[in-house]
């Protein structure tokens, strides 16, 4: 293991030998590119819709293939299925006369059933909601609405929440009026009926009567893919180190409205294919470097769950997994999840940020299952998952752009990640 002051002058002659041969003087271009070229139409906001995982994964593959890298164990992707529920046309709502804008407006919840129709709206309490009985046959035609009265506690709001979905999983559909930012996700299950969650404007009086048109197909055991680039080590070696970023989404809610998934994760994909890109032109003296992009993170840790279980995985070669997501802006610096259970990888940043100066701030954090890291930590092999924290707050929504991306540390927290890796 080197010391962090042999490491500057071995990292920097790294990053010379690689900048001689790059066609261009800005080592953002190449992964904005691939953040942008995800982010666009053509790739259906990465989901379920149109084969949106699939083109990305297409995308990916022959990234990995141009610069060069190897296949893993005889293979270059892994494919896996899932079930999963979509919206791939109608998903409209209208007050009246006016039109709500689908993910803007409002938004479906992700297990939502299918609807087409005019509904009377019943506009219900909270208490009234928790009360609300089921079997209640003679509220056929009807949505249940629900406005939060100001000063209402959030276990309160989480249990009519709670109540709400049950209402929509077989009795009938529910309009929910919310003063909270939308957020959207990805669903492995389908209600019978729709659930809709509504931003509640000023200008809007609840309304006596809506109409409702939601597509719902529910699609089962689909197959997408895990997409693995392999970088030998210098040396023989068995040991393993996995570099991983989800390139999933949400995909589309309707015809017209896609979740780009800009900062999550396309952004973490372009660290992942531009910290590879390096490795391959200086890889580590004694450890493997396995880049894997997984599918089916954001329906639960599928895809890294899949590779954890399958043949292709030695368990006992892995010497560290490291995990990136969320890696658009930074202007505050990032959290390391599972920084504080492994506190010697933890340190070992913190070391190589102090002697760089490279980023504001790294904040240590616990065990989270919230990225592909926590199959692998959960499991007994170290993980850990760095997330960047700054300005941008768009998680999934229809506002998280390639556009609204700073990109403001990113150069610094690769150098960061690069460094570290070559310290084993």
């Amino acid at each position: 293991m080197k010391t962090i002051n042999a490491l500057i002058v071995y990292f920097l002659t790294g990053i010379v030998a690689f900048s001689q041969g790059q066609p261009t003087s800005d080592p953002l271009a190449y992964p904005q590119q691939i953040v942008k070229q995800l982010c666009s139409p053509a790739m259906e906001g990465r989901g379920y819709v149109r084969s949106g995982c699939q083109k990305a994964a297409r995308f990916l593959k022959q990234e990995f293939q141009t610069m060069g890298l190897m296949e893993y164990r005889g293979v270059s992707t892994q494919p896996f299925k899932l079930s999963v529920n979509t919206f791939p046309k109608a998903c409209k709502l209208r007050f009246g006369w006016k039109n709500k804008k689908p993910g803007i407006d409002f938004i479906v919840n992700p297990s939502s059933g299918g609807y087409a129709g005019h509904l009377k709206v019943l506009s219900l309490s909270a208490q009234e909601i928790l009360q609300y009985p089921f079997g209640k046959s003679k509220n056929r035609g009807y949505i249940l609405s629900f406005v939060p009265r100001l000063g209402i506690s959030a276990d309160t709001l989480k249990m009519v929440r709670l109540k709400l979905e049950k209402l929509a999983r077989i009795e009938l559909p529910v309009l929910e009026f919310t003063r909270e930012k939308l957020t959207w996700s990805v669903s492995s299950e389908t209600f019978k009926y729709p659930y809709v969650q509504c931003i509640l404007s000023t200008n809007d009086a609840c309304p006596k009567q809506i109409h409702l048109k939601v597509d719902a197909v529910y699609k089962e055991n689909i197959t997408v893919e895990n997409v693995f680039g392999y970088i030998p080590s210098k040396n023989p070696s068995d040991s393993l180190i996995i570099l991983c970023a989800h390139y999933d989404h949400l995909g589309r809610m309707g015809r017209k409205t896609y979740f780009p998934g800009g900062n999550d994760n396309a952004s973490g994909v372009g660290m992942l294919l531009s910290v590879a890109k390096k490795l391959k032109r200086t890889p580590l003296e004694k450890y493997n470097v396995l880049c894997i992009a997984f599918a089916g993170e954001e329906i639960g840790l599928v895809g890294s769950q899949a590779f954890l279980e399958s043949p292709l995985l030695d368990r006992s070669k892995v010497s560290m997994v490291l995990n990136m997501d969320i890696m658009g802006s930074g202007e505050e610096g990032i959290t390391v999840v599972n920084g504080s259970v492994y506190t010697g990888l933890f340190d070992r940043l913190v070391k190589i940020n102090q002697t760089y100066g490279l980023l504001k701030a790294i904040k240590p954090r616990g065990k989270a299952a919230n990225s592909d890291h926590f199959v692998f930590s959960n499991a007994g092999i170290p993980a850990l998952f760095i997330y960047t924290m700054g300005e941008n707050k768009n998680y999934h929504d229809v506002k998280d752009t390639y556009d609204a991306l700073s990109f403001s540390a990113f150069n610094a927290l690769e150098t960061l990640v690069l460094t570290f890796l070559k310290s084993f």
